[in-house]
């Protein structure tokens, strides 16, 4: 005999006197309930229809561990780890395929780095890691050298003006040490 949740929903709000809102409530947990069990029956059906081969492809993406596929589809060990290599492959390819998309019209540039990497002998994270930072150094130290190529032409400027200014002062001195020694020489001769 079979007792479904709506069964005892509703002896429960005869026993208790609740209204219809919790057998609703009742009616739509069963529903969900039923919807995912068709949804897995569904599964099931339409795995019996797939090569063994897609049936694995199914169940590694479903994440089911690789014993159960093993025991499932009835495949010796190494089938089955063949069949994940090449699920894990597809995975991958799936990567790249996303990388090609955001590159775009930069991928002709990707292409050119790759070979220049690989020829120069760079194929692995540390000297890469290595190229790349010494690149943000080289920015780094070129900004520098322009602050101060900056900073020594403002220093220039002032040299400038300070030397101009002492040239001005020179002469003022100049001309007022000509202008006492003219006036000594009259105060002298009175």
């Amino acid at each position: 005999m079979h007792v479904s949740l709506r069964d005892i929903g509703t002896i429960i709000c005869k026993e208790t006197g609740d209204d219809k809102e919790e057998d609703d409530e009742l009616l739509e947990i069963e529903k969900q309930m039923h919807d995912e069990q068709q949804k897995e029956e569904e599964k099931r059906e339409r795995l019996k229809y797939l090569s063994p081969y897609a049936s694995s492809f199914q169940m590694f993406k479903d994440k089911m561990p690789l014993e159960d596929v093993t025991i499932e589809l009835d495949l010796d060990t190494d089938t089955v780890l063949f069949y994940y290599g090449d699920y894990l492959r597809l995975l991958k390819m799936g990567w790249l395929i996303k990388i090609y998309k955001d590159l775009k019209n930069d991928f002709p540039l990707f292409i050119y780095l790759y070979k220049r990497i690989k020829k120069e002998g760079l194929l692995n994270k540390k000297d890469i890691t290595t190229l790349l930072k010494s690149q943000q150094d080289l920015k780094f130290m070129e900004r520098r050298v322009e602050l101060y190529s900056e900073f020594i032409i403002g220093q220039q400027l002032q040299k400038q003006q300070l030397e101009q200014e002492i040239e001005r002062l020179k002469a003022i001195t100049s001309t007022m040490v000509k202008i006492n020694h003219k006036y000594y020489n009259k105060l002298y001769k009175l």
